[in-house]
């Protein structure tokens, strides 16, 4: 047996973030807010990955999070044969910061691309960004969007309150000059032109102060499109020198290999299911294997448009491997449409169109295509027009014939079929992520459940399975829920609504105060590093850290910066005061005061920035302001579902003897699987082991699952999951005095039961509030009591912003969803709790003692002191 190894398995690691680093990212976060709505943190969060993943000292190159990656990873290792050469190997570009972001179609990659550009360019890190597509039509979809995020008047406004070094980015083409401050957007191809073309006047030499975006970035690694085949050269050509690169796909694969270099992936799973983009509906079983034709294509496409009438209009994309196939198949199916639906062939082709980037060049493939087709090349072009409206209700196209890999870029909505034509086209996870990407985009103001069907040919089904499962992530899993049979367990939940009232305007009435220190990093000209060989072992060395400068040009450098930046500031600030602030912060810091690097000297530069604050500008500010009462129905929870790969790996299963039959048949054969090999753990480990496996497989066994007898498992769930170690130290501290309970409710991570915070990430509070919502762990309510106790688990000594501000507002919450209840007269109490596992035992007999009304954990205590 071998492991079962997810895209997740293969996603670097950075180092955990410095208190700077954290200061820096989360300065940005009211930016991020307004570029994206409340329902796309995926998008924040792949920025703030990628911008962490640029400005970290912490690691130096791809290489650098790769190794540490490596060291963390029991399952690379095993995979890879303990050969961290062999692993390297696997990642194309390893000797500058260059990575990858896994983004779903239709989730936002514009986004994302538009505000690490933006983010790199605010905070200086570089001077212009370059970013690159595969066509025309991505590069003007990009340009069109680009330019009305660069006009937003709000986003302009934050970054000019941030003292951004580009509030608002230009967007150009690569037919003019690309100045400080742009974005160029261009196709790969004007990336190889020497004429008509600014790129290489623009970016030659000055790849250490440029960003590269890849969009579609699996072109760059592909085997077989010749059009994009320089693509690679031409990220690491030393003519360039470009160290500060991003690539982003929705479908990241060489072939049937995932990336090495992701540091960030919000996949197809788990769009589908956050409601973002459309699910699949993908064939699994047919009664036979006969030939239906378009049959049954014919007849899911009059189903969907019944269904959607006088919404939309219905589309219907068949996709081949080839070009000539691409045009048989239009011809057969206009034909087809003209027998079934009784309209002439005119008609027909008006509802059809065949969809390709060129015509074949082969005589035989040309003559046949001259037999079906008068004028190929202007009907070519004309398709290509229609298709761009095909979404309107004017446009009569309901049916696309396209060959594959033509359509990235295409931004439509209606498509509610895709029907690959033979396995040619579907038989790879880069094709199969691809062509289910064409179908995923959610038409404007329909409510889920949205499918899109896919309708492959019954024959190679089995073939492609497996592939399948693997993109789309689909495997075994079991789910917690709403169990019927423990109504007895069941009891009312309470929660407040909240709405957004401004609460203060700021207006800046004073300039800040000069700075008297920088809050350098730490620096020296020469470092010791050291290397691990096989035979000879550790072998140590020096490195000359470069790019650095003298103190006496540093502070030059500064006091331009000032004067262009304000004259009066700039004539308090003579050289040798400058000078001195300098020298006096690095010995401070223990660091030699002969010199500074250029990161330091750009901290230095920043220190200055709320001198040019603008005075006068009113600042709104807003809060959350509790509404009104509502009832939260725990029948009603949304079924959990957790995979079998996070059984293996973290998730802990609590059951009952009861637990087996609430599942379905398929989930009963799995869970009825894991209780006859838990009960077998020794035959079974001996087995495994024999056969070359390893016992990692299956110790799951013995130390994830938990079963409680059925007179203690006493909760509405047919189940309860916990992912980390204090919560599941919780959970078995509460069945071990289960008589102190009438019911426990683990809560599901998000959508249930929502309480607002907003917190300011840096510890320095120079940072805008960020605004998020948590959701409790558990919900305990107390024996022969109406009484519930709202628990928070975090691990020992957790006194982060975040958490600090989790407890502030929750404890706030529920004092004020306990004066709502007296008002409606309601006979029930809430008690708010944050506890780690060094307060478990204190809890519990508090409750024993009945001291719990007004008990404060150790944990409360540091968070309310703090």
């Amino acid at each position: 047996m071998s492991l079962k190894y997810l895209n997740d398995d293969f996603l670097l690691r950075l180092p955990v973030l410095s208190e700077a680093e954290t200061s820096l990212i989360h300065r940005y976060d009211a930016y991020l807010d307004a570029l994206t709505s409340v329902d796309f943190d995926h998008i924040r969060q792949a920025i703030r990955k990628s911008f962490q993943f640029f400005i970290t000292q912490q690691v130096h190159s791809t290489e650098d999070a790769a190794v540490l990656t490596w060291q963390q990873s029991v399952k690379l290792k095993i995979r890879y044969n303990n050969s961290l050469k062999d692993y390297l190997s696997h990642i194309r570009i390893r000797d500058r910061k260059a990575c990858s972001i896994d983004l779903a179609t239709g989730t936002g990659k514009s986004w994302v691309i538009y505000g690490v550009a933006h983010l790199m360019l605010a905070e200086g890190l570089v001077d212009k960004v370059l970013v690159v597509c595969p066509s025309l039509t991505i590069e003007e979809e990009l340009k069109r969007k680009f330019q009305t995020f660069s006009g937003n008047h709000t986003l302009c406004q934050i970054m000019t309150e941030l003292d951004a070094c580009y509030p608002s980015p230009g967007i150009k083409s690569a037919n003019e000059p690309i100045l400080n401050g742009d974005i160029c957007v261009e196709n790969i191809h004007a990336a190889y032109q020497r004429t008509g073309s600014s790129i290489p006047d623009s970016f030659v030499g000055k790849g250490l102060r440029t960003l590269v975006i890849s969009d579609e970035a699996h072109h760059i690694y592909s085997r077989a499109d010749e059009q994009v085949k320089k693509w690679y050269d031409f990220l690491v050509s030393p003519e360039y020198g470009f160290q500060y690169m991003l690539g982003l796909s929705g479908t990241p694969y060489i072939g049937d290999e995932y990336f090495h270099d992701v540091i960030y992936r919000f996949s197809l799973k788990q769009a589908m299911e956050a409601n973002i983009i459309k699910k699949i509906d993908y064939k699994v079983e047919v009664s036979s294997t006969r030939d239906n034709g378009f049959d049954e294509t014919w007849q899911n496409h009059l189903a969907i448009q019944e269904r959607y009438a006088g919404q939309l209009k219905p589309i219907t994309i068949i996709v081949t491997d080839k070009i000539v196939t691409c045009i048989q198949v239009w011809h057969n199916l206009v034909r087809y449409l003209c027998d079934k639906e009784f309209i002439p062939f005119e008609k027909a082709v008006e509802k059809a169109i065949w969809v390709t980037s060129g015509l074949p060049s082969s005589e035989k493939e040309k003559a046949i295509i001259s037999n079906l087709l008068t004028q190929p090349e202007k009907q070519r072009k004309v398709n290509l027009v229609r298709l761009k409206s095909v979404d309107g209700p004017d446009n009569p196209v309901e049916w696309i014939i396209s060959v594959s890999m033509l359509t990235e870029g295409w931004d439509v909505k209606n498509v509610f079929q895709i029907v690959p034509h033979e396995q040619k086209a579907f038989n790879s996870k880069l094709l199969i992520a691809q062509v289910l990407g064409r179908g995923l985009r959610i038409p404007f103001g329909l409510k889920q459940p949205i499918l899109v069907k896919i309708n492959n040919h019954e024959r190679w089904t089995p073939n492609i399975i497996n592939l399948y499962n693997e993109v789309l992530e689909i495997e075994n899993g079991l789910s917690w829920f709403y169990d019927k049979r423990q109504t007895n367990y069941d009891f009312p939940l309470y929660n407040l609504s909240y709405e957004p009232v401004q609460d203060t305007v700021e207006t800046k009435k004073e300039q800040a105060s000069d700075p008297e220190t920088v809050p350098f990093k730490p620096q020296s000209r020469q470092r010791e590093e050291t290397s691990v060989y096989s035979e000879s072992g550790m072998f140590r060395f020096t490195v000359d850290t470069g790019n650095i400068i003298t103190i006496d040009q540093a502070t030059r450098e500064i006091k331009l910066f000032l004067k262009d930046k304000d004259e009066q500031v700039s004539g308090r600030w003579p050289i040798s005061r400058i000078k001195k602030v300098l020298t006096q912060s690095l010995e401070k810091q223990g660091c030699d005061p002969t010199f500074l690097t250029r990161e330091n000297c750009a901290l230095a530069k920043q220190v200055f920035g709320p001198l040019f604050r603008n005075l006068g500008r009113p600042a709104p500010r807003m809060k959350r302001k509790p509404d009104r009462l509502e009832d939260i129905s725990i029948r009603n929870m949304s079924s959990q579902n957790v995979n079998e790969s996070a059984i293996k790996d973290h998730v802990c299963i609590f059951y009952s003897e009861n637990t087996l039959d609430a599942f379905t048949e398929e989930q009963r054969h799995l869970f009825g699987q894991y209780l006859k090999d838990k009960h077998n753990y020794e035959q079974l480990k001996e087995t495994i082991t024999q056969y070359g496996g390893y016992e990692e497989e299956i110790r799951f066994l013995k130390e994830n699952l938990f079963e409680i007898p059925q007179a203690d498992f006493k909760t509405p769930l047919n189940m309860i999951c916990v992912s980390h170690q204090p919560e599941l130290l919780f959970i078995k501290a509460i069945f071990h005095n289960i008589v102190l309970f009438d019911s426990v409710l683990k809560s599901p991570d998000r959508g249930f039961y929502q309480i607002p915070y907003a917190y300011k990430p840096g510890e320095t509070g120079r940072t805008h509030s960020h605004h998020e919502n948590f959701n409790p762990d558990f919900f305990i309510k107390l024996n022969d009591r109406n009484e519930v106790m709202v628990v928070e688990i975090k691990a020992d000594d957790d006194g982060r912003q975040q958490t600090r501000a989790k407890y502030r507002e929750g404890k706030q919450h529920v004092d004020i969803l306990n004066q709502h209840l007296i008002k409606r007269g309601l006979d029930w109490q809430y008690h708010f709790y944050f506890l780690s596992p060094e307060d478990y035992s204190e809890f519990l007999q508090a409750i024993r003692d009945n001291r719990y009304p007004k008990w404060k954990s150790k944990l409360m205590i540091d968070l309310e002191a703090a």
